[in-house]
């Protein structure tokens, strides 16, 4: 935004030096007493200014690295020197207007420009001087010598317009790293959120896509060594080529061993089908597969440096997340066998001895059947009975301790429903939640999954869309869960966004990714200034979850 401000200020400046001259000079011809008649000074002087605002408003909308914007500034070079030589050659009032172009140049393109524009029309001016003034016996060193003064104004003011620019560039290049950083902090920021939120399966694909966005390249490319089939194995993002694929894990069978003992990035040259840098995946305990991308041909000299930087910190900390990922499996079984080990304990010193009391009593009971009498045989059946319904209390105790209905709630929509209003307070918004059919047949892979696409759909629609209500509606059914946000921020272009994929966000392709591996349908529909509305469908097979 700085450098864009001063770009815009640089242009007025142009332009308003570009009219000051062409008033003050035009003045000067048109009051002066050896020039033309003054209808046509005046002709002279209505063609300078229409001239003048026809090139300001070609290079306002011109790509000024262009070699059509070149072709035009030389244009106008041509026509100050035809200006020059009929207004008087080096004596024209309208020497000061060759400045215009060389502002224009040092703005916009190389030194050499300016210097070149400022040469050729101090020696095309002269030599025309000295052609009209060879009649009245003048010689070139006289010339030379009576305009020195403004030769060197010329050089002087050349020098200073490229300081200028030379400081403007200096500017736009500390802009462009500022912006780079800022950019790698933003996607560092991303990475790390959708991350935490994404299935261990998922972050190959993450990363993958974000290799893609960060480089700017083509295509990137995710080799995972623990796939089974070559359709898992190999994850793909970007421009697709199945005859650059099945090279590439070919590529990757064949130097397996060599990517297990590397630590820094390599190139692979497929010939026909590019060039591609790669950089292995490794934790501390293992080696989970290659992150790559294809290098285009206009910047394999130029980016290579950073695209191997970008790699390797990618792979690092897709490294990182992986392995905590498998901790945190590993310490989830662990968990659950700790459970288990504590509910087998559980049943053992309680309803396992109430059962093994009541089958001996039972046994013993039917044993002395024939001789016992009757008052005896009620006491004993009281006893089993009483020893029974002990047992019975303490399995349903065990059984209410371990579900989560206990006093008719739901663990998992109190989550939903704190989270959301953590949010509503943290940003100050209206957050509505309704929650519709019983949760607790929801199956954990459900949960999990709605819980990360509503809180990523919340947080883009504060982020980035300035909601002050959000609206959230969860419906289960019988066969499928239906999930509704919605808000009334700012919503955005969709054919803009169906044009250029590029621009939809890692969080978008995260909750897209979750849906689809449950089976599942989104749409996303949003109209710019009135709000945007996600609608989740996944089914839900009962079934399946009871087997």
């Amino acid at each position: 935004m700085l450098v864009k401000a001063i770009s815009v200020k640089e242009d007025r400046a142009i332009y308003f030096y570009r009219y000051c001259t062409l008033l003050f000079t035009s003045l000067v011809y048109l009051l002066g007493d050896k020039d033309p008649p003054f209808l046509l000074k005046l002709g002279i002087i209505l063609t300078l200014f229409i001239l003048a605002k026809v090139f300001s408003v070609i290079y306002r909308g011109m790509n000024k690295s262009s070699c059509l914007f070149k072709v035009i500034l030389g244009m106008e070079m041509v026509c100050i020197l035809l200006l020059l030589l009929i207004t008087g050659g080096i004596s024209s009032p309208f020497l000061l207007c060759i400045m215009n172009p060389i502002f224009v140049a040092g703005s916009y393109l190389q030194a050499v420009y300016c210097w070149l524009i400022l040469l050729g029309t101090i020696v095309i001016v002269t030599s025309f001087s000295y052609i009209i003034a060879a009649t009245n016996t003048e010689s070139l060193r006289t010339i030379f010598l009576d305009n020195s003064y403004f030769y060197l104004l010329l050089l002087h003011m050349t020098f200073f317009i490229q300081v200028l620019s030379d400081g403007k560039n200096k500017l736009e290049r500390a802009n462009t790293r500022t912006n780079e950083m800022l950019w790698h902090i933003k996607s560092l920021y991303q990475i790390v959120e959708v991350a935490a939120q994404s299935e261990s399966g998922n972050l190959r694909k993450i990363f993958t896509e974000f290799a893609l966005k960060l480089t700017e390249q083509k295509m990137a490319f995710f080799w995972d060594i623990n796939g089974n089939e070559d359709v898992e194995r190999l994850i793909v993002q970007g421009a697709r080529n199945s005859g650059a694929e099945a090279s590439l894990c070919f590529a990757m069978e064949s130097r397996l061993k060599e990517f297990r003992s590397q630590d820094s990035p390599s190139l692979i040259n497929l010939y026909i089908h590019g060039e591609f840098l790669i950089m292995p995946v490794k934790s501390t305990t293992r080696f989970w597969g290659v992150l790559g991308i294809r290098i285009e041909a206009f910047s394999q000299e130029e980016g290579r440096y950073w695209f191997e930087q970008e790699l390797y910190f990618l792979s690092e900390l897709c490294a990182i997340i992986l392995e905590r990922h498998q901790l945190e499996r590993i310490e989830n079984q662990l968990i659950i066998i700790e459970e288990q080990n504590r509910i087998a304990a559980e049943m053992h010193d309680s309803v396992s001895q109430h059962m093994f009391g009541i089958v001996y009593a039972i046994h013993s009971l039917i044993r002395q059947w024939p001789s016992i009498p009757e008052k005896q045989m009620k006491e004993q059946l009281q006893l089993i009975l009483e020893s029974s319904n002990t047992a019975s209390q303490e399995l349903r105790s065990s059984i209410y301790s371990l579900s989560s209905r206990k006093n008719g709630s739901s663990f998992w929509v109190t989550t939903v429903t704190s989270h959301l209003d953590s949010l509503s307070k943290l940003h100050a918004l209206e957050i509505s939640v309704d929650v519709t059919g019983d949760d607790h047949r929801l199956p954990v892979n459900h949960q999990k999954a709605l819980f990360r696409i509503i809180s990523e759909a919340t947080g883009n629609a504060i982020r980035h869309g300035c909601s002050s209500f959000i609206e959230v509606k969860l419906i289960l059914k019988t066969g499928e869960a239906k999930l509704v946000v919605q808000d009334n921020g700012n919503g955005f272009d969709m054919n803009e966004l169906l044009t250029d994929p590029r621009l939809t966000g890692l969080g978008v392709s995260n909750m897209k990714f979750l849906v689809q591996s449950l089976g599942g349908t989104i749409e996303i529909s949003s109209i710019q200034g009135e709000g945007t509305q996600i609608l989740v469908v996944i089914p839900i097979d009962y079934n399946e979850k009871k087997n």
